[in-house]
């Protein structure tokens, strides 16, 4: 999932972060990989949250949609070639009637259950409407693989509000629709990964926010599963970027600060700086321009803090083409060309 970067790769965004007479920090290099292969990372985590997770929770949910026929539980229970063993306890049911108020909906339900399903291998113990003959009102479901549900149904579907316990530890809490998250809720990983915020329809949608258990944060806008619009991902040394997303990306204008200080603020294309920007040291120093692909590249001013400036054209990190210096000694400018970042001629004094 990390981004790792070849020797060339490395020397090029030394290049990008150089110039002729000033040496730059050398660890601009894990800054940039961090950056990159943490956009990797928490995308990872989206695809296995959105895709993986919910849609398991979809699917376990509603393979339990065969209860709600009583020819179907007759056969079930005429099946006993799959032999389902599950028990619920009788206190958990006792504990969701307490923990959950009944549905102020007059529907006339009853307890009914432990009710056997052998083809979606679950158990079902809760209240029922006799009228539809299905799940409706409080109750809980256990699948054989171990993963249990646990909150409101309504016509035979998990809805208003409830959790979700995934064989693997995972734990979805929060509100349903139709056997699908909808709504505010929090999904929160074995491994200590959190999103609490909206959801709609099984996937991140709205306001949320990420938590990973090394310290690093997202908060911001998700638009159908991933991160798009206007957040804030903070890493756990103290750097971050806030501005805007698109499609899981750093797309857009925004700023991303380092931990030492050193800071860009300007556009983004696909977790690269494309477009304006500028980028600032601790110490003064600093760029305004044009950038592609990472790298400087159209119009730009460096300015150094002993008051040099450089203002000119730059391809692919380095001065390149027309330009023109300051020099503060004797405050004049000087005009020449140069090329891949080496001068080729002056021209005379403006």
């Amino acid at each position: 999932m990390g981004c790792g970067c070849n020797k060339q790769k490395k020397a090029e965004i030394k290049n990008e972060l150089m110039n002729e007479n000033v040496k730059y920090l050398e660890d601009i290099q894990n800054d940039e990989n961090k950056l990159k292969s943490l956009i990797k990372i928490q995308r990872f985590i989206h695809k296995k949250l959105s895709k993986d997770k919910i849609s398991q929770i979809k699917q376990t949910i509603s393979n339990n949609n065969s209860l709600n026929n009583s020819q179907n539980i007759k056969e079930s229970k005429e099946n006993d070639s799959k032999q389902l063993t599950i028990e619920i306890p009788k206190e958990e049911l006792t504990n969701l009637l307490n923990e959950y108020p009944p549905l102020d909906d007059n529907i006339i339900v009853n307890i009914n259950g432990p009710l056997k399903d052998y083809n979606s291998q679950s158990v079902y113990l809760g209240e029922w409407d006799s009228n539809k003959n299905v799940k409706h009102g409080r109750g809980i479901q256990y699948w054989s693989e171990g993963s249990k549900y646990y909150g409101y149904w309504v016509s035979g579907k998990a809805n208003i509000k409830g959790k979700l316990i995934h064989f693997d530890g995972d734990i979805y809490e929060g509100e349903w629709l139709d056997d699908q998250p909808n709504g505010k809720g929090k999904y929160t990983h074995s491994d200590g990964t959190i999103y609490e915020g909206d959801w709609k329809n099984d996937k991140q949608h709205g306001k949320g926010k990420e938590i990973w258990p090394d310290g690093a944060w997202y908060e911001g806008d998700y638009f159908n599963g991933k991160k798009h619009g206007k957040g804030k991902f903070s890493w756990s040394d103290g750097s971050y970027y806030e501005g805007e997303f698109a499609n899981n990306n750093i797309n857009g204008f925004g700023e991303y600060k380092f931990g030492d200080n050193r800071s860009y603020k300007g556009t983004w294309v696909n977790n690269k700086l494309e477009g304006k920007g500028v980028f600032t040291w601790p110490d003064g120093r600093r760029y305004e321009g044009e950038y592609k692909n990472d790298k400087k590249e159209g119009f730009g001013t460096f300015y150094w803090n002993n008051g040099k400036i450089y203002k000119g054209n730059w391809k692919n990190g380095k001065k390149h083409g027309e330009g023109e210096v300051y020099f503060p000694n004797n405050k004049s400018w000087r005009k020449g060309i140069w090329k891949n970042g080496e001068r080729v001629k002056y021209y005379d004094y403006l």
